[in-house]
């Protein structure tokens, strides 16, 4: 993989720092990746690693990140996913183009963007906003509806009656 090439920011406002502490606190790129994409040179990191707002913000960041919170938890594996994804989609791309593959290899990766762009089936629904709400139910061969906008409907049955042992 190439060097990424560093711009350097003349200057780090607060914001920088706290977005910086952020991501290393997260460990979820190498220092360096983080350094390119905030174009932070070395020089000025070697600066800022003694600075006391940075230690701060970076431990502030740590403590938020490691909480064990049923929340934080579901929060952080779900960043972690997101970042997983988001790092491997370009390989998943790579294969729906690669004609050397099988085609169902191709058609599952094609699948996987499909469902990440919220292209598949499952999420094409339709909203007019009007908060309407149906309720479908199979049973057997019979499908059931329920519709918050139209009145109670009675649901055919057979009445049940309850065997009596003697």
């Amino acid at each position: 993989m190439p060097n990424p090439v560093i711009i350097e920011k003349s200057e780090l406002t607060q914001i920088d720092i706290m977005r910086l502490a952020r991501e290393i606190s997260r460990e979820l790129k190498p220092l360096e990746a983080v350094l390119a994409e905030m174009h932070i040179t070395a020089d000025q990191f070697d600066r800022l690693k003694d600075n006391a707002l940075f230690h701060f913000h970076l431990t502030e960041e740590a403590g938020l990140w490691a909480a064990t919170t049923k929340e934080n938890l579901r929060n952080r594996i779900a960043v972690k996913a997101a970042f997983a994804v988001d790092e491997l989609m370009k390989e998943a791309i790579d294969l729906v183009q690669d004609k050397k593959l099988g085609g169902e290899a191709r058609i599952k990766a094609l699948q996987f963007l499909a469902k990440l762009g919220q292209l598949d089936s499952g999420t094409m629904t339709k909203d007019d906003g009007s908060g309407r709400v149906t309720i479908n139910i199979l049973l057997g061969n019979r499908k059931l509806s329920f519709d918050k906008d139209n009145q109670p409907r009675v649901i055919e049955h057979e009445p049940v009656t309850p065997e009596v042992t003697p």
